[in-house]
């Protein structure tokens, strides 16, 4: 709300990511109707439902990858795999995320792995800021690959352990991403 209390563009995103994180549907309708204001202005300020699903991941994603790296231990591709594991343990732990993953398969992966919905380029262009910061300290070599690159590949593999259910009926796993991550990075 702004200072005279009446809704803007951060309080809808603030109830969206509430009515998320309590595993509820975020509708535009809703939003709209909570908020005392039209559709038109929701879709104004947050864009489409797609939309407004991948700005209150990408919240949740980027305070968890942050505090993920933050906490890590090692450094180099260590800390990267240990970032990572530790963001793929928690987004498979978050129940809004689990909801949203299993009732809302197809929307989910659309607006976590596409591209054009913002969520996954922004989650790749944090952890190549993330490889770089190693890189720059020197605890990780420039190696032969490019940092977007190998933040890409990290992504990937975080998501193909987060979406198995979605893809192949095999439950997530977040061992198994660790060990691949661990791989990739050492």
């Amino acid at each position: 709300m702004t200072p005279a209390g009446r809704p803007d563009r951060e309080s809808a995103l603030r109830l969206a990511q509430k009515t998320f994180n309590a595993q509820q549907r975020v509708e535009v309708n809703d939003l709209a109707a909570a908020l005392g204001v039209n559709r038109v202005t929701i879709y104004r300020w947050l864009g489409d439902r797609d939309a407004i699903l991948a700005e209150v991941v990408w919240r949740l994603g980027q305070r968890t990858m942050l505090d993920a790296y933050a906490s890590a231990a090692g450094t180099g591709g260590t800390r990267i795999a240990n970032t990572m594991s530790t963001f793929v343990r928690q987004t498979l732990a978050h129940a809004g995320m689990r909801h949203f993953l299993t009732n809302e398969t197809e929307t989910a992966l659309r607006v976590l792995t596409r591209g054009g919905h913002t969520f996954q380029p922004r989650l790749v262009a944090l952890v190549e800021q993330l490889l770089t910061r190693e890189r720059d300290a020197g605890a990780l070599p420039a190696g032969d690959i490019d940092p977007h690159d190998l933040a890409y590949l990290c992504v990937r593999v975080g998501e193909s352990f987060v979406y198995t259910d979605a893809i192949n009926g095999e439950p997530p796993d977040p061992d198994r991403a660790e060990r691949a991550l661990r791989y990739l990075l050492r």
